[in-house]
Order: structure tokens, then sequence, then C-alpha cells
């Protein structure tokens, strides 16, 4: 039998503890504990909540039974939309930690908690309290400080709203919030600080002691929760919510849920004082027992496989697990992450096998519902924890690993990890297919002009031909004329990379301004052709004396006048050849001889840009 525990983020303490309690209670009824976070890539609301992979993973028949512990799930949509799936299901389930309607229900007496605390201090002779709370966008923050103002107000207390301060949920999440108390301290209007849980508390602590304020001499401090972080500073005072009894209560009630005894009612888990020094009261604590945390960050594996070559990343994962000392460890990768959303049945690969010391290989493609090949998943009889990797708004898949002592720190670290290495991934995967689709636009794009020149050059052989009868009527209509004339060809300069580099519009900006030059160097029963692209065909009669001297100088002078008026980041050119004709002689070796002398003018002059 498979239970599943659905947490919000499995990233503190508290959540090691309930996972810790939940894991022992499961065992103990002979089923296997499958932790799942719920919050992956923000689809949490009503329209995307669908597209949650874990979601997906609770339609499946993977489990038996679920344990939501509401109190981690920040998003509101997010419980009404557990709530709409589990009707939906039918999956039998249990809620830990706050209220959810037409679900059994587990509730902390917050309200409790907050009073026996505010009784203590008062018992020590303190009355002028500040409040530390959690970011107040969490439900499960907000539920403790309403609780708190509650007791306050039911012990008759007017604490003044800048001393009730929201702390944040990232690094040493109170130390800020002890900075701005510092004054009222020493002046005496703070007398204790209390915490809405043992990290705000310990970081509170953390920055009285490093500007000089005595703990509890100058003022006191209570934590809430009773976590691990609690357990290791042996004098701080705080709430222990009695986990342990919660969670045996909460697998009773479930396993009544699946055989079928249904059970409607709300169980509320009476909270005890744990005192420590930090309150004022006279403790005897062991040598080393200190009311600062020695605050660290996990160092784990963190940095040493983003980037690298998947042989290389298998090799340091098998050494990083044996290191850690976990059984079994599992990481599926989305086939597509671009497709995930709206895919019906979205597809994984076991990227990653560990077993008990060997390596797992899964070749075929299989159902992310599904979690794992279903011979693997039966196989697994451990507590197991299932951890969405995502990065960027894209499922990259999950991360399937065995609990652990460590195991909020060491989860973190290994899916941060394995996140930035499959982003990795599909950024090299995406930039080779698009390689490749340019690859394949660019042949398609050769094939296609290689046919539109067969059919340019067909075309402008009947120009051609079309010009050579021109070029006789133009000198019939002109009297006197010797049937001499010039045939100069005119190529723009580097007209493909100004097309590329500045678009198709300065590309057709260029052909008007050669146009322009091109026809007012010429007299008007003279003859211009705009052939293609870049090439025009003059016809210029021949009936004095030799023009090309003369539209030579029009060239020039008309270009230098053009470009430095315009003051383009390129410069207008174009290069010309000649060839002296009759029109009695062939036309078509005329039009190859001035082509001939263009060619040879070309490389004559560096390329123009």
């Amino acid at each position: 039998m498979k239970i599943g525990l659905i947490l919000g983020i499995l990233d503190n303490d508290f959540c090691n503890s309930i996972v810790k309690y939940a894991s022992k209670e499961i065992s103990s009824r002979n089923a296997q504990l499958i932790v799942i976070e719920c919050c992956d890539i923000d689809r949490n609301n009503s329209a995307e909540i669908s597209e949650n992979l874990v979601f997906k993973i609770l339609e499946s028949e993977c489990l038996d039974g679920i344990i939501i512990v509401t109190s981690t799930v920040s998003c509101k949509n997010t419980r009404e939309s557990f709530r709409t799936m589990i009707k939906n299901a039918g999956i039998p389930a249990v809620s830990a930690g706050d209220k959810m309607d037409g679900i059994p229900s587990l509730v902390f007496d917050y309200k409790e908690g907050f009073n026996i605390i505010i009784s203590h201090f008062i018992s020590h002779k303190i009355n002028k309290f500040a409040f530390v709370s959690g970011p107040l966008s969490d439900p499960d923050s907000l539920s403790k400080f309403n609780a708190f103002s509650e007791a306050a107000e039911k012990h008759g207390l007017d604490i003044p709203q800048h001393f009730i301060l929201e702390g944040t949920d990232g690094y040493m999440p109170g130390y800020n919030c002890a900075r701005k108390l510092v004054p009222y301290v020493k002046n005496g209007s703070v007398e204790a600080v209390i915490c809405s849980d043992d990290e705000l508390a310990i970081s509170v602590i953390k920055y009285f002691k490093d500007n000089d304020i005595n703990i509890p001499g100058d003022v006191a401090v209570s934590g809430y929760n009773n976590s691990d972080l609690a357990n290791y500073n042996k004098t701080l005072t705080t709430v222990d919510r009695h986990l342990d009894q919660l969670f045996e209560k909460a697998a009773a009630v479930l396993f009544e849920q699946i055989f079928r005894r249904n059970n409607d009612l709300v169980f509320s888990c009476p909270p005890e004082l744990v005192t420590g020094q930090s309150c004022g009261c006279d403790i005897k604590i062991k040598p080393g027992d200190s009311v600062f945390y020695p605050w660290t960050r996990f160092n784990g594996i963190r940095g040493r496989i983003a980037g690298s070559d998947n042989e290389d990343v298998i090799s340091r994962l098998t050494g990083y697990l044996e290191d850690n000392n976990i059984a079994q460890c599992y990481v599926v990768q989305n086939s597509d992450p671009a497709k995930y959303a709206g895919q019906e049945t979205p597809k994984g690969t076991l990227f990653f096998g560990y077993a008990k010391g060997s390596t797992v290989s899964y070749p075929k493609p299989f159902s992310l519902a599904e979690i794992l090949p279903r011979h693997i998943l039966y196989d697994i009889k451990e507590p197991m924890v299932i951890k969405p990797l995502s990065m960027n708004n894209m499922q990259y898949g999950f991360l399937f690993v065995s609990i652990s002592d460590s195991m909020a720190s060491f989860i973190d670290d290994l899916a941060s990890e394995l996140s930035q290495h499959f982003a990795y991934l599909y950024t090299k995967s995406k930039q080779k297919r698009l390689e490749k689709e340019i690859a394949d636009a660019h042949e398609s794009l050769m094939i296609s002009n290689k046919r539109l020149n067969e059919l340019t050059v067909k075309e402008n052989l009947d120009k051609l031909i079309n010009i050579r009868h021109l070029a006789a009527n133009m000198l019939q209509s002109r009297m006197g004329a010797k049937g001499e004339y010039v045939l100069i060809i005119v190529e723009i300069d580097n007209f493909n990379e100004i097309n590329s580099r500045y678009g198709f519009s300065e590309g057709e900006f260029v052909i008007s301004c050669v146009s322009n030059i091109l026809s007012n160097s010429i007299r008007d029963d003279d003859f211009l052709s705009h052939q293609y692209c870049e090439r025009y065909v003059l016809l210029v009669k021949n009936i004095h004396k030799d023009p090309t001297g003369i539209i030579t100088k029009r060239f020039i002078k008309a270009l230098d006048e053009l470009n430095s008026y315009l003051k383009k980041p390129y410069t207008i050119s174009f290069s010309w050849g000649y060839a002296r004709t009759n029109v009695e002689n062939d036309f078509e070796k005329a039009y190859n001889a001035a082509e001939h002398d263009l060619l040879q003018n070309k490389q004559k002059i560096l390329p123009r840009s």
C-alpha cells in the first residue's frame, strides 16, 4: 500500500520533522510513504492546476490515500483545487494542520499555543511584547498572526503596530526584523519578542547577539514548532505542536477512510510549552549548549554538475548518493518540457537510477503519471520523496529519492543542481534544433533561389532580345544616328550585405536611389532597364563621340553627393562595365563583353559597404 504525503515545499527543518513522524506512522502500518511537493511551476490556480505534475500523479492509480499537510501549502487556490480533485477522484484523504471542508482534518491549536507562551512570559513579569511573523501572504503564517492577536487580546495586551513585524521566507528571515526592534529593546519598550516559528526566533537571536544585546537579560525570545533547530539549541523556549501525536492520529483516520469507515470529524492537537533559557527560566544547560545557532548553509553537490556531460553527471551523482548513505534515487526527465502544458499523457525517461549501490537503467519512455516504470516502482518498499525539477516555468521532470536525516537540505541541493543541468541540456538541444531548422531553411532557400535563377535567366534572355530590338528602334528614331551605341551593365555593390544587415526596406531604398542616379545620367531617348535586384542595363546612343567618359563623371559625382547627404551607416555604390557595339553586331557578344568589363572593374576596387 502506498500513501502520499503532500507538502508545499520541502525546504526546512519543520518539514523534516513532519516527514520523520509521518514516515514512522505509515511504516508501522506496513505501508510505503511517498512524499510529494505540490508547488511545481507555480501552476496552482484553477486554470492551470491540472497541468501540475503532482496532480497528475494523484489522479493516477499509484496511491491508496493521501495526507495533505495544509499548513505548508501557501496558495489558497491550491487548497481549493485539492478539495475538488479529492472529490472527483474519490481518493481517501486527511488534512493535517488546517481544516478543509468535507475532508477529515487535524488542526493545530495556534491560539492555545500563543496563549501559553504569553502566560509564561507574564509569569516572568514581562508584559511588553513584539511579534515577528512569517510572510502574511502564507496562509499558515496568517493563521498564526491571527491566533497571536486573539491571545494577546485575551490577556488585555495592547501591542503597538510598529512592534508587529513581518519576516521573510529567505535566509535568516528574522534578522532584519530584530534590527528594527533594537532601539525599543534598549529603551525598555520591548521586553520579549515572540516569533511564529523557530527559524525566525533563532535569526532574531543572532542579530541581537551580533549587536551585544543579552538574551534573556535585555530581551526574552520565544519560537514556535519545537523543530530540529530548537532541539539543537537546547535553550530556546518554543511550543511543541506534537507532530508525533498529530500524524499518529492522521494515519489512523486515513486508514479508517481507506477501509471504508467514514469519518468527517475535526480533531485538535493540544500544544505544549517547551521552556529554555531564552525566556528567562533558570534552566541548567550542558557545556556547549547555546541559545545562538551557528548559522550555516548546506554545502553539498551545488555547482558541480550543471553544464557537465551526462557521463560525468552520472558518476558524480553516484558518488554523492554514496557519501550521503542514500539507498535509492531515480531522476526522471520530461521528454519534451516545451510540450508539457496541455499534454494528456506527458512522457518521461529514466535519466538516472540508483538502488542499493547499483545503477538502474530503463531505456523506454513511460508516462510521467506513473512516477516510474511499474516494475521499478513496486520493488521500492522504503519511504520516498518526489520533488518536481523545474526552472523558469519549465517542467524538466522530477527527483524520486529515499528519505534521509538531512532530507530538506540534501534534496533542495540535488534538485536545484539537476534542474540547472536539465535546463542546460534543454537549451543545448533547442540550439541544435534551431541550427538544424536554419540549415534546412537555408538549403530550401538555396534550392528555391536556384529554381528562381533558372527562371530569371530565361526571363532575362527574353529581355535581352527585347532590348536588342529596342536598341535598333532607338537608333532608327533619331536622325543622323550611325547605328552605334554603348551597352552599360551596372551592379550595386554589396547589395546582399546591406539587405542582410539592415533589412529589406533599406535594400529597396538603395535600389530606388541607384535607379534615380542612372535615369538622371542618360538622355531621355536613351534606354534604362532594371534587369534584376542589383543589376541594370543601359543603352546609350553614340552619335558624335564616345559618351562613356561623361557618364562615368556623372555616376561618380551623383554617388558622392548622395552619400554625403544621406549619412547612412553604409555607403551606396555601384560598379559598371562598357561595350561599344552596333545594331548590326551580335547583341549577346556585346552583352558578354560588357559583363566581362564589369567583373574586371569590380576586381580593381575594394568591397564597398
